[in-house]
């Protein structure tokens, strides 16, 4: 539940800020494979906690190369529960590299992202630091894999698709800018084939 919680709070920032394809584009023929990569970490301040919920979510371009966005996102807790913003710095790079083993492990090599940081008593998110990011995550769990056949006719046309989606969680380590952070994340590749014949 907690990587499902830190995506829906980065991703939307992520989106806005960056000039990059939203994960959910695969592109043509719809196949691609996405990545993310979270760590969450909290220290008593006073009366509350001082949490930072680090992510990284990999995607397709739909041209064959990938892009990647890279968010850490301050706030506190108080001990009434009550959420406070702090600050959040985030930034997208898009073009990066994602190896994939034949066991489903994913490497990311060690990448520069261009960071705005966004403050709680700002408007608009400004600046501009470089955070250099790598990770390396193997398989938790079993992998699973599921196969969509369906055919579609229009006209004289038939259209027969096959989707093979394959997923896993994963969990290893991340390192922004030195410093090495215990993570755990998942992998989604999605690979779409269409064949269609007209009489």
């Amino acid at each position: 539940m907690r990587r499902l919680a830190i995506a829906s709070v980065s991703l939307p920032l992520a989106l806005l800020l960056a000039a990059a394809p939203v994960l959910a584009d695969t592109g043509p023929g719809g196949s691609g494979t996405n990545f993310f990569s979270g760590s969450s970490s909290c220290a008593t301040s006073g009366s509350r906690q001082v949490c930072t919920d680090t992510s990284l979510n990999v995607g397709p371009n739909g041209d064959g190369t990938s892009f990647g966005c890279l968010d850490v996102f301050s706030y506190a807790i108080s001990n009434t529960g009550r959420f406070t913003f702090i600050s959040e710095r985030i930034g997208c790079n898009a073009n990066v590299s994602l190896t994939v083993g034949s066991d489903y492990s994913v490497t990311f090599p060690a990448t520069d992202f261009s960071m705005q940081t966004c403050a709680a008593h700002k408007r608009q998110c400004s600046g501009s630091t470089t955070s250099t990011v790598s990770a390396s995550d193997t398989v938790v769990g079993d992998i699973t894999t599921t196969t969509t056949r369906s055919t579609t006719v229009s006209g004289n046309c038939t259209t027969k698709t096959t989707s093979t989606e394959t997923s896993a969680n994963l969990a290893g380590s991340m390192t922004i800018d030195g410093s090495s952070l215990a993570q755990d994340g998942f992998l989604d590749i999605l690979k779409l084939s269409q064949t269609t014949r007209c009489r």
